[in-house]
């Protein structure tokens, strides 16, 4: 798998990285969102409908969670940046994904997750 970026990852370890930015944004936009697990993943997934089915603008979540109390605004900003610089190669969404690219997304994900988790854990409910 080709390095992305010169990062070392794989385009579906940062694909992963970007779709734990994309829940975070959405989790910390409402009250009652629940960011996904991911032992839910599976091959049949893809990176791709991952992120769309999350169903969401980033803008939009990001001007609602800068109307929430606390740090959700802060946790909101975060992730809007790291954006721009998770955006994978467009050979990591394809329709589907082997076990090892599902590793790497989910890896990427977990990742990325534990980075917010440090700073927000409390507004990122399990």
């Amino acid at each position: 798998m080709p390095e992305e970026r010169g990062t070392g990852e794989s385009g579906h370890k940062v694909a992963g990285r970007l779709y734990a930015a994309l829940s975070v944004l959405h989790v910390v936009a409402a009250s009652g969102r629940r960011l996904p697990g991911a032992e839910r993943f599976t091959g049949k997934d893809s990176p791709q409908g991952r992120i769309q089915g999350l169903r969401s603008d980033p803008y939009d979540d990001l001007l609602r969670a800068h109307g929430r109390p606390g740090d959700h605004g802060k946790a909101a900003a975060e992730a809007f940046r790291a954006i721009p610089g998770l955006l994978p190669p467009r050979s990591a969404l394809h329709d589907t994904i082997s076990a090892k690219e599902l590793d790497q997304f989910t890896a990427g994900y977990e990742t990325q997750l534990a980075e917010y988790r440090k700073s927000y854990g409390s507004l990122l409910p399990d």
